[in-house]
């Protein structure tokens, strides 16, 4: 028991800051050096384990779908974990390099921070010296950082075509490796990639790019400075960047191959941020801040006092636990007093003096700065003002030229003008000029408002006339016009109206009245004209100068028009805020007229103008007083772009400034840089100056009104203050409404946090969103997984409960969610902030410009008794213990109306806090009690309450409304009548919240609320019950062990899967839903509810959905949700496995990996399964790679993603072996049951439907020969053979013992297969003698048994061509409805035969299809039932291709004696006998091929529609089929070349290229053709017999399968042609395609065939052999051509 007591004591403490400091410094003291001295400092803050509530979420957008039902029951347990995690965009995962603090540790960095205290704010070598001295210790930091990692996240980056890099944003921890590798929209071109991340010992600079190297998979070079440039031909490259230096750093690349520059205009970018770190503490033990543990408060400077009193002051935030300070500007003000209206950029406020008269500089601040640092532990940040200075900066006399002025850019004259109009009218109206005429020197009445529009519209504006700055001066031009046409000769031309609009008017660039011009030599043209109606020279003279002064009337009348507009806008938008000002009930009411109230906002500086006409004022405004007609920086109304500067010139004639659009600061003038430093030279000094004393002083800048601040001109500036301190935090505050514009401004300027708000949540379940939203990833989110790209995210948040320039939450709010809201506020996984005030209670904003009343000392004043404070700092305390612990992952539970609960949880560790708080948004009840609130469920044992705290008046009505607020006159002060409640770490017995007693249901804790009044907040820690703690240590050595390859578990694992085939490791990771049903085990695909089956039963199934899921956190997909409900998932599994002898080890494996899986908290089960499961997966696809040949195992993943491909089709099916073999048949022999081919999937999986002849014999070479399987793919060619009949191979196999023998086709594609392997397979030739079991000897006998009739297969083969040259016509056996329930009577009867001229083989007829594209028509409503589509008799191309590489081959053998036959024989009617030897045969085909094939441009057959291209068909009944342009010709030129002649078979492709590729596949149809119908819909019911019920199969749909032969095609000619190179490029150009569908179809295949331009085909197989096979294949012929290198 004293042992208990002593660790629950400890763990009391261990929350307390200055106890864990304390044992932490003790540590690093004693700790035994390491790593050459350093010292590696030991975590102490390690906390009882922790759980997460239970929840239905409600959050929305993006959230709900992270985080919907993630938690019906949740609760992390404790384990000390070990599980690396991604460090990713979204802030996924906690760090685990110890530069960025450790999960669960403080390994920290211990060298000191130097700092040259004695550098002058004007002295550059000064600043100089401090740069270099903090470089070097930064740089140490930087090596003991990184040097302390235990291990260096990777992180995987495409880069792409085109990509709008700005908007997008990558985050990344220093010390992570960035591996940058190319998209798919990538392939096949020569890129060039460069980065300005500066080399090792380099300092950054913006401009300076490095090119950097690429490698492969294996970490082989690829590139070399000579030749930087990388042929992508696939994804897996990558280029390797091990990231030491914090920033925002650009990547580029550009085509090497587009002119051969490296050094040209961008074609892809990407930008990554690395995070700075925060280093406080004393020298030589200084701590990392991590950045989600920045609790940071606000400070007004002005209010601080005089330096002396400062550290009294800023206590008050060490005290309440904040450890960053931002500090507003502590430069010299202007007389306005505001905090950010500076009149000295380069000194510092004379109010920080001690007595009046004394100086205080730079260093005296810094001095106080560095002691917040090293001896509080607090860090500090100050804004830079870099968009505007005080009107009163005497700098700006010497330098007026750094302002937009009426000088310096006079398209503001016309603005400047109005903008006198409204200051005259305001003084008139101050001085009372105007009541009598309805306008009293108090507005406050609607009708006042009415009576002023009428005055500016009827009085004033006319006083200036702004449109007359943009007109010409009409009378002037015409009597110039009129003078010059008599001096002229008499024009040759006619008058012509339509050219009077190339008269335009040219805006005088100085803006002066009626300064307009025009083109007059353009306008002598135009319109000295001669005119019908004029008979002499003075009226034409006349009728010409009237004509042109009409035209200039026009246009001025046009500009007057748009200028009225414009001024009429602008009136009602300064009404508009005279009416918030005065008139409206939510508004201030001001009353007053003054400098400081005036009537209109003041848009310029009006310098000297006092006493002065309108006149004289315009007058001025074009001379040397124009310089300092300033304008006025400010807010821009509306929905303008924030990355323009609205300040500069812009398209037409609007600007803010003259539509008045503008909420203006009128103490400072908007600064004009330039586009660069040249522009305004003293401007961009002074600036750099005045940012690098910043640096300097602090560890961070604020930057000021950075969405109105030139990008530009930030980059510059932020640049220069990096060199001084290269670990600068910079925190924005942005107002785009758009992640993407945010990104914009956080990539080009490196900033680190952007402020937000929690005030700007309407109610509580808001909030909540907002603290989801800003930070973590959602509990038991997925672990990252190497091989998976990083997904992009938002920007880092510094999330405010108030900012400084917001009112106080209790006027918006109430002051009882005050408490609340600022902890919700601190468990967002994020950096968190205040405003000094907000915990002292005061009740009002303390306004940046007229507050002037000093804060208080802490002890005078301010104490922990003061308003929340020491809630505040025990809300501070557990927010940096939840960051610099890992607790990365956040959910939220909206658990009433008015209640929200928040998780934060360790997703290593799985320990667990949550905190529910009782918002307030409204005053409750004044005697509210205990809110009814469902109970708090959890998964796990509760170990303490951290803390329980809540706000109530100190009355008999807790909750009453306060009375009204008396300032303090001398300091800022708050509420006083109210008391804070607040108890810390606090066993469940002493809680005054939940009932003392808990509820325990097995694994689940419940606690009840007894007393959740308005304004509570309670948090809670929680960890798992002892018995899974087990589970997890198993768990975690298991997924560590697969994620890095290695260990124990993972080598038992490899050991079992080596011993896997393929056909094993087939059913292991495929295996569609039908194939498991005929394995005859009870098996299916597993049903997910509320989702559908997955693809594939093998693991293949699982993670085609987990590589979609686990990116995104997906957490809400249906397949979370099955594995949270139960076990099922994990069951299939393993289960399955063990129905095959082979993977029974696998099975076992599997399901003792799953069983510690099983006993976690629900929750957690999707993110470990995903890292089991994957990491599987990669041992098992590893293996496949293994087994492959070289071309395959040491290649590329595009090669390696197709070979894995093949697995899906070759696999045992009990419903469809192989006809029985001979006996006598060669080993090895084949066994029992035999892999088949399956054409495709799901739709031709099992049964007689899944061996198709001739889609087999197409995809054979490569889904079997390029993949080594030649003794699988021997037993298919012998089993296809001993099903001959009719000298065919059957169309549909069945078994052997129904074969359909109704195609023409697949006998030679299985001849031309025989081919491929006898050249390819090792002793290919043997198979020549193989013995052939006939099935059907003869024609007409019966069924044989295995080995009854034997032959050898080159028997076989002769047999079916003597068949062909022969002739046979025939009649399908059992013909009718039992074969075909569509096909006609005459359909059944085949002819087969060769032309005795041409020796080309021909067949069919009309009523049927005998080749690949053999639809039949079925529909009776549209009447194309029993008719054929695409007959194609004749003698189609590709067959007569096919039967020349045949011949040529048996030739070859032939000649080698390699088979006994060297020729046909016929005999005719007569008894006759022709004889044909192989070589005669082939010769006259070759022969005949060009002639009959090819459509010259001379040919006038009348159905020759097109010309240069190759028919698709001889001797076709119907004979304009043989023209139609179709893409079967490329097999011909592929697997025949020399049949063709190479320019001749060029044009072709060309026209194939123009008018049949598509985006996946090939059209089947020319769209030109009559025929063509691009959809296909097999459930098409329509009248149209075109497309009814899927008849437009082969008439346009785009087939995949023929692009492999297109594209070998294309290879082959390009080289006879000279265009190889352009036509390599090309070719991987048009895969990209398929390696896109590859990496991101679920079935990880290709399809049959796609719709429309690739569209979507939703009757195509999902997965198709022959679209793998003739894809892999063009690789491979790249391969051999050495282009994927």
């Amino acid at each position: 028991m004293l042992v208990e007591g002593f660790k629950w004591l400890l763990n009391i403490l261990m929350g307390y800051q200055f106890f864990r400091w304390l044992i932490n410094f003790y540590e690093q003291v004693t700790t035994e050096p390491t790593n050459g001295g350093m010292q590696r400092v030991q975590s102490f803050d390690k906390q009882p384990p922790q759980q997460p509530a239970q929840a239905n979420a409600q959050l929305n957008e993006e959230e709900a779908t992270a985080v919907s039902a993630c938690l019906t029951v949740s609760a992390p347990a404790s384990v000390s974990a070990s599980l690396p995690t991604e460090i990713s965009a979204n802030e996924k995962l906690s760090a685990t390099t110890a530069s960025m603090g450790n999960a669960g540790s403080s390994n920290h960095g211990r060298s000191s921070r130097r700092r040259n205290s004695s550098s002058s704010s004007s002295n550059s070598n000064n600043n100089s010296n401090n740069s270099s001295s903090r470089n070097k210790t930064l740089q140490k930091h930087h090596s003991e950082d990184l040097t302390m990692s235990k291990d260096t996240e990777s992180h995987s980056i495409p880069i792409a075509e085109g990509t709008n890099a700005e908007h997008v944003l990558y985050r990344l921890k220093r010390g992570s490796k960035l591996c940058v590798h190319p998209d798919v929209s990538l392939l096949g071109r020569k890129i060039v990639l460069l980065t300005n991340y500066p080399a090792e010992g380099k300092k950054f600079v913006r401009t300076e790019y490095r090119v950097l190297g690429w490698q492969l998979k294996d970490g082989k070079p690829v590139t070399s400075v000579e030749h930087p440039e990388v042929h992508v031909v696939d994804t897996d490259l990558y280029s390797e960047l091990l990231l030491n230096m914090s920033g925002t750093f650009r990547f580029y690349f550009t085509f090497a191959d587009r002119d051969g520059e490296t050094n040209g205009s961008p074609d892809g970018a990407l930008y990554v941020q690395v995070e700075p770190t925060l280093h406080v503490g004393p020298v030589g033990a200084q701590k990392i801040i991590p950045l989600n543990s920045v609790r940071c408060q606000t400070v007004m400077t002005k209010l601080l006092g005089p330096l002396n009193t400062w550290e009294a002051k800023l206590r008050v935030a060490k005290e309440s636990g904040y450890n960053v300070i931002h500090f507003t500007p502590i430069q010299e003000l202007g007389g306005s007093r505001s905090g950010y209206s500076l009149r000295d950029q380069l000194r510092v406020s004379s109010n920080f003096a001690a007595k009046k008269g004394d100086k205080v500089t730079f260093e005296d601040v810094e001095k106080v700065i560095k002691k917040c640092r090293q001896e509080w532990g607090v860090a500090s940040i100050c804004d830079i003002v870099l968009n505007h200075t005080a009107n009163e900066s005497e700098w700006l006399l010497k330098h007026p030229d750094a302002t937009y002025s009426c000088a310096t850019c006079p398209y503001l004259r016309p603005a400047f003008l109005l903008d006198a109009a409204f200051a005259q009218c305001g003084a008139d109206i101050a001085a009372g000029s105007l009541e009598h005429v309805g306008v009293p020197q108090i507005i406050d009445q609607e009708c006042h408002l009415e009576a002023l529009k009428y005055q500016l519209h009827t009085t004033y504006l006319p006083k200036v006339n702004i449109h007359e700055l943009y007109q010409c001066d009409v009378m002037k031009y015409v009597n110039e016009f009129m003078a010059q046409v008599r001096n002229r000769k008499p024009p040759q031309n006619v008058a012509r109206q339509s050219r009077f609009a190339e008269i335009k008017l040219i805006q005088d660039p100085e803006y002066r009245r009626l300064g307009s011009t025009i083109d007059f030599e353009l306008a002598l043209e135009v319109f000295n004209a001669f005119h019908g109606d004029c008979f002499d020279e003075e009226s034409r003279f006349r009728k010409c100068a009237e004509t042109l002064r009409q035209h200039l009337d026009t246009l001025n009348e046009a500009v007057r028009a748009e200028i009225q507009e414009y001024t009429n806008y602008s009136v009602n938008n300064c009404l508009a805020g005279v009416r918030y000002d005065r008139v409206q009930a939510d508004g201030p009411r001001v009353r007053e007229i003054s400098i400081k109230h005036s009537v209109f906002m003041t848009y310029f500086t009006h310098t000297g103008t006092e006493g002065k006409s309108l006149l004289e004022i315009e007058q001025d405004m074009y001379g040397e007083a124009g310089a300092f007609f300033m304008a006025h920086n400010g807010w821009v109304m509306g929905s303008s772009d924030p990355l323009l500067d609205f300040a500069e010139e812009q398209p037409g004639r609007a600007n803010v400034y003259l539509k008045r659009e503008l909420i203006a600061w009128g103490d400072s003038v908007k600064l004009r840089f330039g586009k660069r430093p040249e522009d305004s030279p003293y401007l961009w000094q002074h600036m750099t100056e005045y940012v690098e004393t910043t640096a300097r002083i602090f560890d961070g800048v604020r930057l000021d009104n950075c969405h109105s601040t030139p990008l530009h001109v930030a980059e510059y500036l932020l640049d220069a203050a990096r060199k001084i301190n290269p670990e600068l935090y910079v925190v924005a505050e942005l107002f785009t409404n758009s992640d993407g514009t945010d990104n914009v401004f956080v990539n080009r300027l490196g900033i680190t946090s952007l402020i937000r708000e929690a005030l700007s949540a309407w109610d509580s379940h808001e909030q909540g969103r907002l603290v989801y939203r800003y930070g973590g990833s959602p509990v038991g989110g997925f672990y990252a997984n190497p091989i998976r790209d990083v997904a992009p995210c938002v920007a880092h948040a510094l999330f405010m409960d108030l900012t400084h320039d917001n009112p106080s939450a209790v006027e918006k709010r109430s002051v009882y969610d005050l408490l609340p809201s600022s902890a919700l506020v601190s468990m967002a996984c994020c950096a968190t902030g205040s405003n000094r005030g907000y915990d002292e209670l005061v009740p009002h904003h303390i306004h940046v410009v007229d507050e002037e009343r000093p804060y208080q000392e802490w002890g005078k004043g301010v104490d922990f008794k003061t308003g929340i404070i020491a809630a505040k700092r025990a809300l501070n305390i557990l927010h940096g213990q939840l960051a610099e612990e890992g607790f990365s992952q956040v959910y939220v539970d909206q658990m009433d109306p008015n209640v929200v609960a928040v998780t934060r949880h360790s997703p290593t560790s799985h320990q667990t806090v949550i905190l529910v708080a009782h918002t307030a948004f409204g005053y409750p009840d004044p005697n509210a009690g205990a809110t009814n609130v469902r109970p708090l469920r959890f998964e796990g044992v509760l170990d303490e309450i951290i803390l329980e705290a809540n706000l109530t008046m100190k009355s008999d009505k807790p909750f009453d409304r306060p009375a009204p607020f008396k300032k303090d006159e001398h300091v800022i002060n708050g509420f006083t009548q109210f008391q804070l409640s607040l108890q810390e770490h606090i066993p469940l017995s002493k809680s005054q919240v939940f009932e003392t007693s808990s509820y325990v249901d097995g694994n689940n804790t419940q606690l009840n609320f007894a007393n959740l009044r308005p304004g509570t907040v309670v948090a809670i820690r929680v960890s798992m019950h002892a018995t899974a703690r087990n589970s997890f240590d198993r768990l975690q050595k298991i997924t560590n062990a697969l994620r890095v390859e290695s260990g124990s578990q993972c080598a038992d694992l490899q050991a079992i899967v080596s011993k896997l085939d393929l056909p094993a490791l087939s059913r292991a990771l495929f295996c569609c839903d039908q194939e498991e049903r005929d394995l005859g085990f009870g098996g299916s695909a597993y049903d997910i509810p509320n989702f559908g089956p997955i693809v594939y039963c093998g693991l293949q199934g699982f993670v085609s959905l987990l590589t979609e899921i686990s990116p995104r956190d997906d957490l809400g997909h249906p397949l979370c949700n099955n594995l949270r409900d139960g076990n099922w998932m994990m069951d299939y599994i393993a289960d399955r496995l063990n129905n095959f002898e082979d993977l029974k080890p696998l099975s076992v494996w599997m399901k003792a990996t799953f069983e510690p899986l099983k006993n976690v908290p629900r929750y957690l089960v999707p993110c470990y399964f995903d890292a089991i499961v994957s990491g599987v997966y990669t041992v098992l696809v590893n293996q496949v790679n293994q087994l492959m040949p070289g071309f395959i195992r040491d290649g590329h993943h595009f090669s390696q993603a197709l070979a894995l491909s093949t697995l899906q089709f070759l696999a045992v099916c009990k419903s469809a072996n192989l006809p029985g073999f001979s006996p006598a048949i060669s080993p090895p022999k084949p066994p029992k049951q035999c892999v088949t081919l399956s054409a495709g999937l799901p739709h031709f999986s099992t049964g007689y439907m899944r061996c198709w002849g001739r889609d087999t014999f197409i995809a054979l070479r490569g889904t079997m020969l390029l993949t080594g399987r030649f003794h699988e793919a021997r037993f298919i060619i012998l089993g296809f053979a001993a099903a001959m009949r009719h000298g065919l191979i059957p169309n549909l196999l069945d078994n052997g013992v129904k074969p359909r023998l109704n195609c023409r086709d697949a006998v030679w594609w299985w001849l031309h297969s025989i081919k491929q392997y006898v050249e390819e397979a090792p002793k290919g030739a043997d198979l020549l003698k193989d013995k052939v079991s006939r099935i059907f000897p003869y024609d007409d006998s019966e069924p044989h048994a295995p080995g009854a009739f034997d032959q050898l297969l080159y028997d076989v083969m002769q047999e079916a061509l003597q068949v062909h040259f022969q002739g046979l016509q025939y009649r399908e056996r059992n013909a009718g409805q039992e074969i075909d329930a569509h096909m006609v009577d005459q359909g059944f009867n085949n002819h087969i035969g060769v032309h005795p001229d041409t020796g080309f083989v021909f067949g069919g007829n009309s009523a049927n299809c005998g080749t690949w594209m053999d639809k039949m028509g079925s529909s009776e409503k549209a009447g194309n039932r029993g008719r054929p589509s695409t007959p194609r008799d004749g003698s189609a191309v590709e067959l007569v291709g096919l039967q020349y590489a045949v011949l040529r081959f048996m030739q070859g053998l032939s000649e080698r004696q390699v088979i006994p036959y060297s020729s046909v024989e016929r005999k005719g009617p007569s008894g006759e006998k022709t004889k044909w030897s192989f070589k005669d045969w082939a010769d006259r085909i070759q022969k005949n091929f060009e002639q009959n094939f090819f459509v010259k441009d001379t040919d006038t057959t009348s159905v020759a529609n097109k010309k240069g291209i190759y028919k698709d068909s001889v001797g076709a009944t119907q004979d304009w089929t043989d023209f139609q342009l179709r893409c079967n010709f490329p097999i011909t030129l592929t697997v025949a070349p020399d049949l063709c002649n190479p320019q001749n078979a060029w044009r072709a492709l060309e026209q194939a290229k123009k008018h049949l590729l598509g985006p996946l596949g090939m059209k089947t149809l020319d769209p030109d053709d009559w025929n063509y119908r691009a959809n296909y819909d097999n459930s098409n019911d329509s009248t149209d017999c075109t497309v009814a019920h899927g008849a437009n199969y082969h008439q346009g749909p785009e087939w995949i399968w023929p692009i492999g032969f297109y594209l070998r095609a294309r290879l082959i000619f390009a080289r006879k042609c000279g265009f190889l190179d352009v036509v390599i490029e090309e070719t991987w150009a048009i895969l990209r395609a398929h390696l896109r569908e590859l990496q991101t179809s679920h079935w990880r295949g290709l399809p049959e065939l796609t719709n429309d331009n690739g569209s979507y085909c939703n009757d195509s197989c999902r997965t198709q052999a022959w679209s793998i096979a003739t894809v892999l294949e063009v690789l491979n012929d790249l391969h051999a051509l050495g282009a994927d290198k």
